[in-house]
């Protein structure tokens, strides 16, 4: 099957699609696909083992209204304003043409999360504009030219992903409203915070999207809750918004499984804020090994998603080298944009 928007997934190839060794998988240092390094939740593991042929053997409330009622409590967003799906990437697809359906032209950031750009191109045929983020500026995304260039090329879609992947950049909340403040309000702007969570418990803008029609947030309880696996999302919108998007989406999209590791996931803040604040010391540890083993000079951002550097200036490290150098927990993926900068992902 061939697919636009890289993903990764060689380590399945190691490990067999098969499924039939999946011991192998503890020998396998994946790097090519960003996962937490972490376990979810033991409240999770226990509650999926302890009822797992329910769980396996049994359909799922239609619309997954057990997470959804979970995350306006957690979030403090009226439940009328989220809507749940099988990941951010089924999410993406689902929702994508349905918001932009009459618009004309979109902008992205560049570099930014590669499936927005195939699904707007591709898939939609809606114009595309970039937003340069340059690594002299460290990839910093001036809210103030950004604002400039939306205003100039009248585009009427903006899609952001807030912290930036893989750059590790991030808008704060104040930064995030004073663009909103900033443009039309018939510009509608999407914003990815998949990561948003390790950036602190107060910076996510998903509380703005109730009162502001234009604004659409998607997250995924993947990277953060540890839940790749289990592919469960949600998009957070005006309650008119998520009416006319939930026609389009199949009943079922959220498995029982998720929809219960969802819910526990949800309920154990603490045990993932420990888990946040480790991640935070290990790719500072990860990055100062990297410099003292393999001689890097790694680049941090707040965001714990990537470090950078400059490829011109220094040799491309193995992977081995990369384990060898820090710790082995640690996932450190490399590759360029065309241009001479690679990013390690650590996570």
């Amino acid at each position: 099957m061939s697919q636009t928007a890289f993903h990764g997934g060689k380590s399945f190839e190691a490990i067999g699609e098969d499924f039939q060794d999946l011991q192998r998988a503890e020998s396998i240092i994946n790097a090519d696909v960003l996962d937490a390094w972490f376990d979810p939740s033991p409240r999770v593991i226990e509650r999926l083992q302890r009822f797992l042929p329910f769980l396996a053997r049994t359909s799922p409330p239609v619309y997954a209204s057990g997470p959804r009622t979970a995350i306006a409590q957690r979030r403090r967003i009226s439940e009328e304003c989220i809507l749940m799906g099988g990941g951010s990437s089924h999410l993406i697809f689902t929702c994508l043409p349905r918001l932009c359906q009459g618009r004309a032209r979109a902008m992205i950031l560049d570099p930014m999360y590669g499936e927005y750009r195939h699904v707007l191109e591709n898939l939609i045929g809606i114009e595309t504009i970039t937003f340069d983020l340059h690594a002299d500026e460290c990839f910093r995304i001036d809210t103030d030219r950004l604002i400039r260039k939306v205003l100039a090329k009248e585009v009427d879609v903006v899609v952001l992903v807030n912290p930036n992947s893989p750059t590790g950049q991030y808008w704060s909340r104040r930064e995030t409203i004073w663009f909103l403040d900033s443009i039309p309000q018939s510009t509608l702007v999407i914003i990815d915070e998949t990561y948003i969570e390790y950036c602190g418990s107060n910076e996510s803008i998903e509380t703005e999207c109730e009162r502001r029609p234009n604004l659409i947030v998607l997250k995924s309880m993947s990277k953060v809750y540890a839940l790749s696996g289990m592919r469960v999302g949600y998009m957070v919108a005006s309650s008119e918004t998520v009416r006319k998007v939930a026609e389009w989406m199949p009943p079922w999209a959220v498995s029982l499984p998720a929809q219960v590791a969802a819910v526990e996931a949800l309920g154990d803040e603490e045990y993932y804020q420990r888990r946040y604040a480790e991640t935070h010391n290990l790719r500072q540890e990860l990055a100062c090994a990297l410099t003292r083993s393999v001689g890097l000079r790694a680049h941090i951002h707040r965001a714990p998603i990537s470090c950078w550097l400059r490829r011109k200036r220094v040799p491309r490290p193995s992977l081995k080298a990369c384990k060898g150098a820090a710790c082995s927990f640690a996932i450190a993926i490399l590759w360029g944009h065309g241009s001479p900068i690679d990013f390690f992902e650590l996570l």
